[in-house]
């Protein structure tokens, strides 16, 4: 869910005094470009901002706060774990960010590839985080708890990972736009499978599911796409 739906579902009259009067920044940066979200143990609603933010939205008291991220412009993806902790990723700074939950600050995690191209983050149910690296064609996994980096390059000859989508199997799913397709990794053969679409210039921004299907946006061809398990895969 996008981080303005979610404002209007849970707490509409601090939205709409918010959306006239402008969201607060952080040392004047603009903040227009905030627009995805995870929601931590105690409720509050975490977004990145790519002009260089990221924060944290409490729906009880409307309170929200707003800080600077490391290495300044490209907070982009941000994901929860099943322990409710919070993790983003910078395109343009390539890291993995880790805010504390009360403070708010960061702890950078730096990737195992030299200017990745950190897109987008999702946590597996064991609370480990899968990260699309945009730069450099990666799919990869980082351990919060071993403090360790796996990487698995997309296959083809100029990968470019976007989207990245864990369901409820622990399949992880991975756009590439230079494959124009959208891949399944499995993580116990270290594998890939290719979905190719069958129409140009895909381009799945997003992704989501649900037990036995897969969902992507093709905001290329304006549709949805769907990926059904095969019924023997779900018994």
């Amino acid at each position: 869910m996008g981080y303005r739906r979610w404002l209007e579902r849970h707490c509409p009259g601090q939205f709409v005094h918010r959306a006239g009067q402008g969201l607060p920044t952080a040392e004047g940066r603009d903040q227009r470009q905030s627009q995805y979200g995870g929601v931590d143990t105690e409720g509050r609603l975490w977004f990145t901002g790519q002009t260089g933010i990221y924060g944290r939205l409490d729906p009880n008291t409307g309170d929200m706060d707003v800080w600077n991220a490391p290495k300044g412009m490209g907070p982009y993806g941000i994901a929860a774990t099943p322990a409710g902790e919070i993790y983003y990723v910078s395109l343009a700074g390539s890291f993995l960010g880790k805010p504390d939950l009360e403070t708010g600050e960061t702890t950078v995690i730096e990737p195992a590839t030299k200017d990745a191209g950190t897109r987008r983050v999702w946590s597996d149910s064991m609370g480990r985080l899968w990260v699309s690296e945009w730069n450099a064609g990666n799919l990869s996994l980082y351990d919060p708890i071993a403090k360790i980096w796996k990487v698995f390059r997309l296959p083809g000859t100029e990968p470019h990972a976007y989207a990245v989508y864990v369901d409820d199997r622990d399949m992880v799913w991975v756009s590439d736009f230079g494959a124009n397709a959208i891949l399944r990794f499995d993580p116990q053969s270290e594998t890939f499978e290719s979905f190719p679409s069958d129409r140009a210039g895909a381009a799945v921004r997003q992704m989501l599911g649900r037990p036995g299907e897969m969902w992507g946006a093709e905001s290329g061809t304006d549709r949805l796409v769907v990926i059904r398990a095969a019924k023997e895969a779900q018994d």
